[in-house]
């Protein structure tokens, strides 16, 4: 079966199951060279698979259909796919159990209050996101600790099996699909909830950077802009205001919180500039 892939690194584990079932990849659409597309970038190239960049065009997409490509698959693609009327099939990957958390962002929403909606989600790519009929589903449990990063993890390493499993008797669970219902859209975060509130307890300063990990959480630290990625933090009766700096060195900065303080790595942080 002829392919078109949508998608950037976080799911590329994808890849190799298409490949070693034997289909063939008419072409893969992702982002330019970046930290976020380079793995995808360097699959199609080791196996000679037109690579590009743009945003899919109806009209392209209608030429790849008129070239034999049957499937069209989307996994952590954020450009939105016009889908001919004579696709045989067309499949996108979500990361939460639809139809609760449809939206471009679940991740972080699944760990600051949604973790009972974690999970993989195959369900039919349709010309609106994240509302086609589902294929197959596979829930994902978070741990006490799970921080973004973790959740991208499980997502990306269990994946692989739903996929073959679907991809085992496409036919049966494409004409076997469910309709999703109502169910729940989440928005995509604000910068004001990606933003550390000194007033806030400990723990919930710890969720919050748990939930965007790698991604960064921004802070103002003595009057600069940064962005965490990383940080401990401690419970204890203390007098300093919440936000001030209680040691700084060469390894860490330790900033005191209404309750404790948090312990922020050097590595963890990263200065932005104030507008």
């Amino acid at each position: 079966m002829k392919i078109a892939y949508f998608g950037y690194d976080p799911l590329y584990s994808c890849l190799d199951v298409f490949l070693k079932q034997g289909h063939e990849f008419a072409a893969i659409y992702t982002g330019e060279s970046s930290p976020f597309s380079d793995q995808v970038i360097q699959f199609a190239q080791q196996n000679d698979i037109p690579l590009c960049f743009g945003k899919p065009s109806l009209l392209e997409m209608q030429a790849l259909v008129e070239q034999g490509v049957e499937l069209f698959f989307s996994a952590e693609y954020p450009w939105k796919i016009p889908v001919p009327t004579n696709l045989k099939y067309s499949i996108n990957l979500h990361p939460t159990l639809l139809p609760q958390g449809k939206g471009k962002t679940p991740l972080p929403h699944l760990i600051l209050k949604q973790s009972s909606y974690a999970g993989i989600t195959l369900h039919k790519l349709t010309n609106e996101f994240d509302v086609g009929d589902i294929l197959l589903q596979k829930p994902i449990s978070l741990d006490e600790s799970e921080t973004f990063d973790s959740l991208s993890g499980k997502i990306f390493e269990q994946t692989p099996d739903l996929l073959f499993t679907l991809l085992s008797d496409l036919e049966y669970y494409y004409q076997n699909s469910q309709v999703q219902g109502e169910g729940s859209y989440w928005p995509s975060i604000t910068p004001q909830q990606q933003t550390l509130d000194w007033q806030h307890p400990t723990a919930q300063l710890l969720i919050r950077l748990r939930a965007f990990g790698s991604l960064g959480t921004y802070a103002d630290i003595a009057g600069k802009a940064w962005v965490i990625t990383s940080a401990q933090g401690k419970c204890y009766q203390q007098h300093h205001s919440a936000g001030q700096v209680l040691l700084e060195n060469g390894q860490h900065i330790t900033i005191a919180t209404i309750d404790g303080e948090l312990c922020i790595p050097k590595t963890s942080l990263i200065e932005q500039t104030l507008t």
